[in-house]
């Protein structure tokens, strides 16, 4: 099997991420009407469905993710959860701390402060509506919804080119490594010791050249390379 690496792109150094939201349960928002006896000035009030075991999960450190669209109004929001029990009847989660049904949200935050944040401030948490809600004590802590990972390609080409650009001395943990390229230009193979040199490196690295040819007028090099076990 070829092998697999975290990508990076060559020409910056940098590696490259993606959303990881493929294999996560997003839960759906309703934003309810004003709530008889509740303080609709301040607080606008919205509901979650959930199902009867959703309690544990959302005790989880890792909380629950929520699509929440962008809603043009200044006041903060609190939050129930409604339980589908399965013949059409409904109940709610209890909020432990007050004995309510809501639960305020808050700007998450490293420490336990709670800071206010508006309807209208949730999109600079995240412009297309992904959040993460975790449980406090007796409140919901809202952050961005998205999970970045290293994006993981095939290492064939990028192994290529690394090798290529390394030197000996500038790769950490590889101090031997590296062709070195940039010292062979306007160079050619006969009186250089590049085809040594290229053989070497990527026989250690487990690859084999089949061919190679370098314009001597731009230092371009061109490479036919194939994993020894890919």
């Amino acid at each position: 099997m070829a092998r697999q690496d975290i990508h990076a792109d060559a020409s910056l150094g940098e590696v490259t991420t993606t959303e990881n939201l493929t294999n996560k349960l997003v839960y759906d928002f309703s934003l309810l009407t004003e709530i008889p006896g509740e303080d609709n000035d301040a607080y606008c009030y919205g509901e979650i469905l959930v199902l009867r075991e959703f309690e544990t999960k959302l005790h989880d450190r890792n909380g629950i993710h929520v699509q929440i669209p962008y809603i043009p109004l200044y006041k903060e929001l609190q939050i129930r959860f409604r339980m589908d029990n399965g013949n059409g009847e409904s109940e709610y989660l209890l909020n432990k701390t007050d004995n309510r049904l809501w639960f305020p949200v808050y700007q998450g935050a490293e420490t336990e402060a709670k800071i206010p944040i508006r309807l209208t401030e949730f999109y600079l948490l995240n412009e297309n509506g992904n959040f993460n809600l975790i449980m406090q004590d007796g409140y919901l802590a809202v952050y961005s919804g998205n999970e970045t990972d290293f994006e993981i390609k095939p290492a064939l080409n990028q192994n290529e080119v690394f090798l290529l650009k390394a030197m000996a001395g500038n790769v950490y943990q590889h101090p031997a490594t590296g062709v070195g390229l940039i010292e062979f230009l306007h160079g050619n193979f006969e009186n250089t010791g590049l085809a040594a040199k290229l053989q070497q490196e990527f026989e250690n690295d487990n690859m084999i050249i089949n061919n190679a040819c370098m314009d001597s007028a731009t230092g371009e090099l061109f490479l036919d390379v194939k994993e020894k076990n890919g």
